[in-house]
């Protein structure tokens, strides 16, 4: 019986956040460019309590970028946060907190790169760095191959010419809207995701979720009781982040994507099922659980194992969590309103006001 690891190493995160503090040096707030301004507040998480202050940017970056120090102060400790806010000379924005890979061992970048995620995140990955060209920023770009059991999980970045800093996740327009450009890194998967609700729907949510996530749990309903408040006004699409320190979740996405092949109503039902038990399921009590499920529900048995040892199965999921993780989702449950990464809030609360405020809009 298949037992795949998990997809996504919860040291991205670490790393992140481990990061902030070497910025966390005491400095003056600054006023930022309205330009600037625009685009991290669409950037960032949208918290109902959410305060910005700008500071100098502190942090060493290719010659000719510029930006400030964002800092986030919110009682949710999910909302609360430290971040680079970057402008390049031609217009790009970034916001993260770039990886200072100059002093990293190795002769080459490759090495210098494979050397520093092994140090900080113990995660084995192979650099591959695009040099045939460079981007509109006047970076490289890098994919970072994570090796896992169950494939190769593609990380993405860009890195300066001269390999000092190594910028993980996007570049994007500072004068376009953020939240569209980031949708677009996601709309390959849509067409293969679970969903609800009509595709022309004034909005859409995009759920990142994790079957053993006890948070994930507890959310489990939001999505029905949201469609049951605004009906065919939103659509709803569920897109899996297994998380490393969760032995099944792998697992559990691609069983889910198996049944979700052959029925996607019984889905529905798999996910109800799963997070009804997951405080009973085990690494190894999972596959029993599951195939039994398929058993309960029709499920083509042949086809269910056929898609269980499936690369391109294994390697869609592997590439959508390497997607989320380097397009701003750090956590699940994570949800994207027509682009924009919102605070749930509790029991659903952020997320209700603010598709209230975007349909009033209509």
């Amino acid at each position: 019986m298949l037992r795949p690891l998990p997809a996504v190493h919860p040291g991205v995160k670490r790393l992140f956040y481990a990061l902030t503090l070497l910025a966390a040096l005491p400095a003056l707030a600054i006023d930022v460019d309205p330009a600037l301004d625009r685009a991290v507040r669409e950037a960032l998480l949208i918290c109902a309590d959410g305060k910005l202050e700008y500071q100098d940017l502190n942090i060493k970056v290719p010659a000719h970028f510029k930006g400030a120090l964002v800092r986030v102060e919110s009682k949710r400790p999910s909302c609360q946060g430290q971040y680079a806010a970057i402008v390049s000379p031609t217009g790009g924005f970034y916001l993260g907190m770039p990886w200072p890979v100059a002093e990293a061992e190795g002769s080459t970048a490759e090495e210098k790169l494979k050397n520093f995620v092994w140090q900080n995140l113990q995660m084995n990955v192979t650099p591959v760095i695009d040099r045939q060209k460079t981007t509109d920023d006047g970076l490289y770009r890098v994919t970072l191959n994570q090796a896992t059991e169950n494939g190769k999980m593609p990380l993405q970045g860009d890195i300066d010419l001269n390999t000092q800093t190594f910028f993980y996740g996007r570049f994007r327009r500072l004068a376009g809207n953020i939240h569209s450009q980031r949708v677009k890194g996601f709309e390959p998967f849509f067409a293969n995701l679970p969903s609800k609700g009509p595709a022309g729907a004034p909005v859409t949510i995009v759920e990142f979720s994790d079957f053993e996530c006890p948070s994930c749990r507890r959310s489990e309903g939001y999505a029905d009781a949201l469609i049951a408040k605004f009906g065919d006004q939103i659509r709803y699409v569920r897109f899996d982040l297994p998380l490393a320190m969760h032995p099944w979740a792998f697992g559990a996405a691609l069983a889910g994507r198996a049944i979700h092949r052959q029925n996607p109503e019984t889905f529905w039902k798999f996910k109800k099922e799963v997070y009804s038990n997951q405080d009973k399921l085990t690494s190894f009590s999972f596959w029993d659980f599951a195939r039994a499920f398929a058993e309960d529900h029709d499920i083509d048995l042949k086809r269910y194992d056929a898609d269980l040892q499936s690369e391109e199965i294994k390697n869609e999921i592997l590439r959508g969590a390497g997607t989320a993780l380097s397009n701003d989702i750090r956590f699940t449950p994570a949800y994207l309103v027509n682009g924009a990464l919102v605070d749930a809030g509790d029991e659903a609360k952020g997320l209700t006001e603010y598709i209230e405020k975007l349909l009033a809009k209509k």
